[in-house]
């Protein structure tokens, strides 16, 4: 498969990993995907619980995969990405070409999308969108993906054209990343007051769905868009996202029959819900999801590499894998996942021993010298406080686990349990020592987000302070080379790097888990989003 036809202008030999090839055939077999029956009835509800309730539905604004899934059904991007992360389909754009010499891509846009206030989107509205994703007062958290964009030019308003500093393999990923927002909307908004605009609680979209009604703390409503542009869909009439911030009781309310659906469902209750609740189907699937433990680089307990490792080994992972995800989950030993073609899958893991663990810090000068129990350094204890967001039962229970691990080595871990909202704060701002979190990473061979020094800089993700040069080096280099078996080489050389570093503590890769009512039929559950076809669900049978 060559660069040329994933369109990319390129003749270079390029092929997906066996591994990549394998986890999307089991994915096939075991999440039961459904195609749509011919002349599937329109009409009802499906109610989809969440643990945290979305600070903005502002695309430029939302950080969270939850508040990632609500705006992508409310906002079109140009294409639609497939589930092989490599090939597009029409959307916004119905279609597009790149110029004989690679340097610019022309998108011809649909004439029959319309905002949902009824003014038609328009060429002008992507050159918009682009100017503010590249805006450093807005700072859009991927705005690094449009860095080798050298601009927008608008031909006629239905006609779009971006041009790039120089040819690499991801120009149309680049290009399609992000949603189009509408320009006669938000272009009186100063951009220092972006953030804070009543756009981020009342958008104005042009999807498959619109905002119906947001309860703060209860639920976000979406409803069909009237003048969507694909006839017939959505076939839903309302989607609503119930917030209930704890794991159990979402649970419950699932096998209650209050909601519908429910991501990430407990390992513990897969068994049971298959073998009680035969109305309810299981979707398993590989993820893109990854969960770790962060530790804050400029704190003064984790500067040192060594020491981040000693606490890697004394943290049981196998263990929390079995215990706490049942198994369904693998051990996380690259900061690349699985399913990108570039992922290294020769990385030999930090082994558990906490003997080892125990040695390396007394190498440094941590012992326990009063004698009660704590490590300690010129008169300092080894005691640090680790936070997660309570609700998710998962991450409270790892933060419960790596606290009896690490009281074994002589380390005091003061745990602190916090809502979501003051959670994800503490974290987007740095203030913590440590924490436990979950990341899905992006569908390209990337890793500029979380470890590239660049996106320490405000509204970054890099938010432990992680900076190495070389592999700034080798994520600029990999980036732009169009040779993937030079490419490859290079991403593995990095993820080597961040992983001998140990900025996280990378625990576990885990499956998703989804569990639906069996009467929702047109389902496509994508390694993307379990939501990318919410458009073509219907009920099979809907109620007089």
């Amino acid at each position: 498969m060559s660069y040329k036809k994933l369109g990319f202008i390129s003749s270079t030999k390029f092929t997906l990993p066996s591994l990549v090839l394998l986890l999307f055939v089991l994915w096939s077999c075991e999440s039961t995907n459904e195609k749509p029956a011919l002349n599937p009835p329109r009409g009802g509800t499906v109610i989809i619980g969440l643990l945290s309730e979305p600070a903005s539905l502002n695309p430029l604004v939302a950080s969270t995969t939850q508040e990632k899934d609500i705006i992508e059904r409310l906002f079109l991007k140009l294409l639609e990405e497939k589930d092989d992360f490599l090939n597009f389909e029409p959307r916004l754009a119905k279609s597009w070409a790149f110029s004989e010499d690679g340097l610019a891509i022309t998108f011809q846009l649909r004439d029959d999308v319309f905002w949902t206030d009824g003014i038609p989107c328009t060429a002008h509205d992507v050159k918009y969108t682009y100017e503010l994703q590249t805006d450093s007062v807005i700072a859009w958290s991927s705005r690094h993906l449009k860095d080798r964009i050298s601009g927008v030019e608008v031909v006629d308003d239905y006609t779009v054209r971006f041009q790039f500093t120089h040819r690499y393999p991801y120009q149309l990923m680049d290009a399609n990343d992000g949603v189009i927002v509408p320009r006669h909307i938000l272009s009186s908004c100063p951009r220092d007051q972006f953030h804070t605009q009543p756009f981020g609680r009342q958008p104005v979209g042009n999807g498959p769905f619109l905002l119906g009604k947001w309860v703060p703390g209860q639920y976000v409503e979406l409803v069909r868009n009237p003048q969507y542009y694909e006839l017939g869909k959505p076939r839903l009439n309302r989607v609503i996202f119930r917030v209930v911030p704890d794991d159990l009781t979402l649970l419950t309310q699932l096998k209650r029959g209050e909601i519908d659906c429910l991501e990430s469902i407990s390992r513990t209750a897969v068994a049971e819900l298959a073998g009680n609740y035969p109305d309810i189907q299981i979707y398993k699937y590989p993820s893109r999801s990854m969960t770790y433990i962060a530790w804050n680089l400029e704190h003064p307990l984790f500067r040192e590499k060594e020491i981040r490792k000693a606490l890697t080994m004394a943290i049981n992972r196998e263990e929390i894998i079995t215990t706490l995800l049942k198994g369904l989950a693998v051990e996380c030993k690259s900061p690349m996942n699985q399913l990108i073609w570039a992922y290294d899958d020769g990385i030999e893991p930090i082994p558990f021993d906490p003997g080892q663990a125990r040695a390396i810090l007394s190498r440094h000068g941590w012992t326990d010298t009063d004698g009660d129990g704590v490590l300690d350094k010129d008169g300092r204890p080894f005691e640090f406080e680790m936070i997660t967001n309570n609700g998710n039962q998962v991450r409270v229970g790892i933060v419960t686990m790596t606290e009896s691990y690490l009281r074994n080595i002589g380390i005091k871990v003061n745990t602190l349990l916090l809502d979501w909202n003051h959670f994800i704060s503490r974290v987007s701002k740095s203030n913590f020592n440590s924490h436990v979190m979950g990341w899905k990473v992006g569908t390209r061979a990337d890793l500029t987000e979380l470890w590239h020094s660049r996106s320490n800089e405000p509204g970054g993700y890099n938010r432990v302070g992680y900076k190495n040069e070389e592999v700034d080096a080798l994520i600029d280099e990999a980036k732009n080379t169009l040779d993937s078996d030079k490419a490859k080489a290079l991403w593995s050389r990095c993820q080597r790097i961040i992983y001998e570093d140990q900025p996280f503590t990378f625990l576990a890769v885990q499956y998703e888990v989804v569990a639906l009512r069996s009467k929702f039929k047109g389902v496509r559950a994508s390694p993307i989003s379990f939501f990318i076809s919410l458009r073509d669900w219907y009920i099979e049978e809907i109620p007089e």
